[in-house]
């Protein structure tokens, strides 16, 4: 019997407070059409990121809208993977995009109501903009059903779908997806199917990846797992039983060996977590439900290198939505909030994001977790009278702030370098111009601090 999942997680804790410095602050998606919910991130690095959308206003609509945003989602722009003509692609969805760069990415689209012909792996290289199917000659059995696609680098790429012919369907590229090489049956230890197990798929979208291993979960519960880039499987085994109607919509490594996953068990209306300690080859129960008031958990991340954990929620009916967090391998977990989060993906501890759901192209649809730096943009209303204008500017433009004691200024661009400071010991009314001239041009972020209070600004210099 494996121990719970605080007794599991003995990396060294991550020195910072999240407490007082870091929160969820809300962003906007930019979707057009509202009720546009996320179904999940790719995130390249604390600037890049791509969100996957779906229809969360209840009609259920397929859709393949996505989201790009290369300033760490201080603005974010909107598209859909679209086919050579306006309606090629109506009646596919997008199952999930990985990205390599602001400007490139592949995205897996699969047939709902449609014909397979044109399902499969489309590339965009202008960040959206147009995309291109690359995968001639892939899932194309009468069976064939395409989940997803990963990239784990700029070449090294697997596409795996349901069993087709016997065995489950899986590619690999090693040449950025210009071809595609079937896994022999071989290669993949649960074929042929067993009459008993005749019905088991993948699921659209679900998946884990950490360095060379990928984890693929099945419809009963089972583990396809492939520890170099998908050229070799073993089987591997949860708690879940093919009867339950269970899935594992989220699953996170903390290094090479732990990681923690979600079991979705319908039949039981229960998500718990589920831990394994060989790299996703035997799992079992962690033993934890609920954490911080939060339950029937649908994500949960571990930010690299170090002990921290978030889970989210967005079950909205029986109380169970919000998120929360855990530096100390959850031992300890704190409450975040009780809004509705729908996933969650970290680059870093200052860089996260959740999903949610967007009012219009201007309001909400994403959260992201920050320092109060990183969350720049949104002010918080603690310092009185707080304005930066003329903004945008060209480079020179006024602070003001009403204060009561010692207060200062910070401005700084998207990496953190901070490009003016001053302070003032004893002011009643802050006033100052600042002149970024010689700066380049871009998003920088003004700090107002007094006493504890510090409240951001976001300015465009052009």
């Amino acid at each position: 019997m494996k121990t719970k999942l605080l007794l599991l997680l003995s990396l060294v804790v991550a020195g910072f407070s999240a407490s007082a410095q870091q929160a969820f602050h809300v962003q906007n998606s930019g979707f057009t059409a509202v009720s546009r919910g996320i179904n999940d991130f790719d995130v390249v690095d604390s600037n890049i990121v791509w969100a996957v959308a779906y229809d969360g206003s209840g009609g259920a609509a397929t859709i393949r809208d996505f989201s790009v945003t290369n300033d760490g989602g201080y603005s974010w722009l909107a598209g859909a993977v679209k086919g050579t003509t306006a309606t090629a692609l109506n009646n596919y969805g997008l199952a999930n995009i990985s990205a390599i760069d602001a400007n490139t990415a592949y995205a897996s689209i699969y047939p709902v109501t449609a014909a397979i012909g044109l399902q499969g792996i489309y590339k965009t290289v202008n960040a959206g903009a147009n995309w291109t199917k690359i995968s001639a000659g892939t899932f194309t059995n009468a069976s064939s059903f395409i989940n997803l696609v990963h990239f784990f680098d700029a070449q090294n790429g697997i596409a795996a779908g349901d069993p087709a012919n016997g065995y489950f369907e899986i590619y690999t590229t090693s040449n950025g997806g210009v071809n595609w090489t079937r896994v022999p049956s071989a290669n993949i230890p649960c074929t042929p199917l067993a009459t008993a197990l005749a019905t088991e798929y993948g699921t659209v979208g679900y998946f884990a990846a950490h360095d060379s291993t990928f984890v693929y979960p099945t419809t009963f519960g089972r583990i396809l797992l492939s520890k170099d880039m998908g050229q070799t499987w073993a089987l591997g085994t949860t708690p879940l039983d093919s009867t339950d109607g269970t899935a594992i919509p989220s699953i996170s490594f903390q290094d090479k060996d732990f990681a923690v996953g979600v079991m979705a068990n319908t039949t039981a209306a229960v998500n718990t977590f589920i831990i394994s300690e060989d790299g996703g080859l035997t799992w079992d129960y962690a033993g934890i439900d609920t954490v911080a008031g939060v339950y029937d958990f649908n994500a949960i991340e571990n930010v690299a290198g170090t002990d921290t954990w978030f889970t989210t929620s967005a079950n909205s009916t029986s109380g169970g939505m919000g998120a929360a967090y855990t530096e100390d391998g959850a031992q300890t977990w704190i409450s975040i909030d009780k809004d509705q989060h729908t996933c969650i993906r970290f680059n870093d501890i200052n860089n996260g994001w959740a999903g949610g759901f967007n009012t219009s192209a201007s309001a909400g649809g994403v959260a992201k977790w920050g320092s109060v730096r990183t969350a720049a943009g949104i002010s918080n209303n603690k310092v009185e009278g707080f304005e930066v204008y003329p903004n945008p500017s060209t480079g020179k433009f006024y602070v003001k702030a009403n204060v009561k004691g010692a207060s200062s200024i910070k401005v700084m661009d998207l990496t953190g370098r901070v490009v003016f400071e001053e302070n003032y010991p004893t002011k009643s009314l802050l006033f100052t111009s600042v002149d970024l001239t010689k700066q380049a041009a871009g998003i920088y972020f003004v700090a107002v601090r007094e006493g504890n209070n510090v409240a951001i600004q976001k300015v465009s210099v052009q």
